[in-house]
């Protein structure tokens, strides 16, 4: 089986109704902050690494008596160099001036935004289904943090009717990826569909699990690529997931979403022939991404697949360039980056249940821009196969 794509999946600012409706000052607000994404990440990251060799080693190796050797010793060594904490300083602000970008909008709108979504929830006509548990307290190292500076972070559910979290993820997802360079094409879950026509051209999913589906961009991707699949996705916040559901209602694709963590499914086992994730891995802590991965495993089916799709900073040329892509862990909210960066994904599947013939990395490529994604996938041992 050939996988096609769709609008759904070949378009990341697809439109639909859940979007804020931008004035033009909003809209040019919003193009600025992607043009200054772009020309910090072009021209000033990119000398991160010499400034690291021509200004912070030197300035550590004075101070210390010795070259920096350990991943803080790097560390410290970059906050000597003047131009890295320059830049440090204007990507922090540049982060923050997405979220104001787009939050004037959705805060303005949200009245509307709102509407249209119970409209859609509340629908005679709806194809999917959304499953909040109202004793479910998500985990605190999600709930506590604004990851990527998201104000209120992915939890936030602030009435009966709130999708503003939903909402800040995409919007300000687009924005964040385009000023990274990334196109309009440009796909997560496409990068997964590539490898499974690459890899496993004759897989037919029937019954498909989405962990962390956040907005749920991906999970109505897989939905559209596999219009007979049953499809599920499921996160911690009931904001985003009744975001997630009006989204896939409004463009037309069936999708159930759950409220659950993603370590603790209340799926039976061997119920799902596909399971996938999307940036999840580098979003939870060593604990819970392995009991993710064995819940991930449980619920597959003999012969069936599951595919962790994440950042590419563990192909990172050097430990200088790993701890220069840790920045995030101190600015931008993101607790678990250097935990996912200096991990042992292969030992986590092989100890979830995987055997090490049914597991392999890849190094992908991105959908349409030149970035990368890493992605390591298992597949769980036939019925009656050799051990």
């Amino acid at each position: 089986m050939r996988i096609e794509g769709s609008e759904i999946m070949k378009v990341r600012d697809i439109q639909h109704p859940l979007l804020p409706e931008v004035t033009q000052e909003e809209m040019s607000r919003q193009r600025a902050v992607v043009s200054m994404r772009k020309l910090i990440n072009a021209r000033m990251r990119a000398q991160n690494v010499r400034r690291f060799e021509t200004e912070g080693a030197p300035a550590f190796a004075a101070r210390h008596g010795r070259q920096p050797q350990s991943p803080d010793d790097i560390e410290r060594a970059f906050f000597e160099s003047s131009g890295y904490r320059m830049w440090s300083a204007v990507n922090r602000s540049v982060q923050e001036m997405i979220w104001v970008s787009v939050g004037e909008p959705i805060f303005r709108d949200r009245s509307r935004m709102e509407a249209a979504a119970r409209a859609l929830i509340d629908s005679p006509d709806k194809i999917g289904a959304l499953e909040l548990d109202p004793a479910y307290d998500p985990s605190p190292e999600i709930a506590g943090t604004d990851v990527h500076l998201q104000p209120g972070g992915y939890a936030r559910a602030d009435t009966p009717d709130d999708i503003v979290a939903g909402a800040f993820y995409e919007t300000g997802g687009n924005i964040y990826s385009f000023g990274q360079g990334a196109g309009k094409a440009d796909s997560k879950a496409g990068v997964v569909l590539n490898l499974l026509n690459a890899e496993f051209p004759d897989f037919k999913p029937t019954r498909i699990l989405d962990l962390g589906c956040s907005a749920g961009a991906a999970t109505a991707a897989y939905a559209a690529a596999f219009p007979d699949a049953e499809v599920h996705g499921l996160d911690v916040g009931a904001g985003m997931l009744r975001y997630a559901h009006a989204r896939a209602e409004a463009l037309g694709v069936p999708v159930t979403f759950h409220q659950m963590d993603a370590s603790q499914l209340k799926f039976a086992d061997a119920s799902f022939d596909l399971v996938v994730s999307h940036n999840m891995l580098h979003e939870i802590g060593p604990e819970k991404r392995r009991r993710a991965m064995a819940e991930a495993f449980r619920v597959l089916r003999p012969g069936a697949l599951t595919i962790f799709q994440d950042v590419d900073t563990r192909f990172a040329l050097s430990d200088v360039h790993r701890v220069e892509k840790n920045w995030d862990a101190h600015f931008n909210g993101e607790c678990f980056w250097k935990a996912y960066n200096e991990a042992d994904l292969l030992a986590d599947m092989l100890g979830a249940g995987f055997a090490p013939a049914d597991v392999s990395e890849h190094n992908m490529e991105a959908v349409s821009n030149l970035n990368r994604w890493y992605v390591i996938s298992g597949r769980k041992p036939d019925a009656g196969a050799a051990a």
